[in-house]
C-alpha cells in the first residue's frame, strides 16, 4: 500500500497536465498556458521517475517539495494568464462605452454643421465654439396653406408668411434628458478622449470628389485606444460615410 501511495501525487500531477492541455486546445489559449500546462506535466512525469528509483527519504521529501513549488508556481501563472485577459476586455468594454458615446457626440455636433454650412469642422476647438456659441435656425410656416396651392405660392401671396427662429445648440442637440447617455454631455470636454487625461480626438475634416461633385466628409479617431489593435473612429476622410467603425 505504501508502495502505492508514493505514485498518487506524481499521477495526479500527470492527468493535471494533461487535462490543461486538453483544455488550452479547445480553448485556443495563449502561449503562456500552453507552455506551463506542459511544465506541469513535465513536473509530474518527473515525480514519477523518482518515485521508481530507490532514494533516500529526505532527497525524495525534498524533490516532492521542490516540484510542489514548482507546481503550484506554474499553476499561479497559468491563473494569471487567463485572468489578466479576462480583466483586460471587461476593462476595454467599460472604457470603450465612454469613448464610443463621445464620438458619437462628436458625429452629432458634426452633422449639425454641415446642415447649416454645408461642411465639417476640421479642428475640435472650433466644434466646441460651434456648440456653446452658435444657434440652429428653425423656420416655421405661419398661416394655411389652401388646398390649391403649393407652400411657395401661398408666400408669394402673401397668404403664409415664414417666420425664422433661432436655438442655441446646445440646448437643440444635447438639452434634453440624458439618461440613455453613458455620461452626460458636457461641451467643454466631449472632444476629449476618456480616461487619457486630456487627449483630444484627432479630428479631420476635407472634401472628396463624387460624380465630379465635391462631398464634404470628416473623420473622428482615437489617438491613443486602451486596445492598440483596436482604434474606434467615426466618419471616413476617403469615403462620405458617418458611421462608425463599431456600428
Amino acid at each position: 500500500m505504501s508502495e502505492i501511495k508514493k505514485f498518487i501525487f506524481p499521477a495526479a500531477v500527470v492527468f493535471l497536465g494533461i487535462a490543461m492541455i486538453i483544455y488550452a486546445n479547445l480553448t485556443d489559449q495563449n502561449g503562456a498556458y500552453i507552455l506551463g500546462s506542459f511544465a506541469i506535466l513535465l513536473a509530474g512525469l518527473v515525480s514519477i521517475v523518482a518515485a521508481f528509483i530507490e532514494l533516500s527519504k529526505m532527497l525524495r521529501t525534498v524533490i516532492s517539495a521542490g516540484l510542489t513549488v514548482i507546481v503550484l508556481g506554474l499553476a499561479y501563472a497559468d491563473y494569471m494568464s487567463i485572468k489578466v485577459p479576462i480583466e483586460f476586455q471587461a476593462e476595454k468594454e467599460r472604457r470603450y462605452t465612454h469613448v464610443i458615446q463621445r464620438l458619437k457626440d462628436i458625429r452629432t455636433a458634426e452633422l449639425a454643421y454641415k446642415a447649416i454650412y454645408q461642411k465639417y469642422l476640421g479642428n475640435t476647438d472650433s466644434l466646441v465654439n460651434f456648440i456653446k456659441h452658435d444657434s440652429i435656425p428653425s423656420i416655421k410656416a405661419i398661416g394655411e396653406v389652401p388646398d390649391t396651392m403649393t407652400l411657395d405660392q401661398a408666400i408669394k401671396e402673401g397668404i403664409v408668411s415664414r417666420d425664422t427662429n433661432y436655438t442655441n445648440v446646445l440646448d437643440s442637440l444635447f438639452g434634453g434628458k440624458q439618461d440613455d447617455r453613458v455620461h452626460h454631455f458636457h461641451a467643454d470636454s466631449f472632444v476629449v478622449v476618456p480616461f487619457t487625461g486630456g487627449k483630444a480626438f484627432k479630428l479631420e475634416a476635407g472634401f472628396v470628389e463624387r460624380s465630379g461633385i465635391k462631398v464634404p466628409v470628416f473623420q473622428a479617431t482615437d489617438p491613443v485606444p486602451f486596445d492598440h489593435r483596436d482604434p474606434k473612429q467615426v466618419g471616413s476622410m476617403t469615403d462620405p460615410k458617418t458611421n462608425g467603425n463599431w456600428e
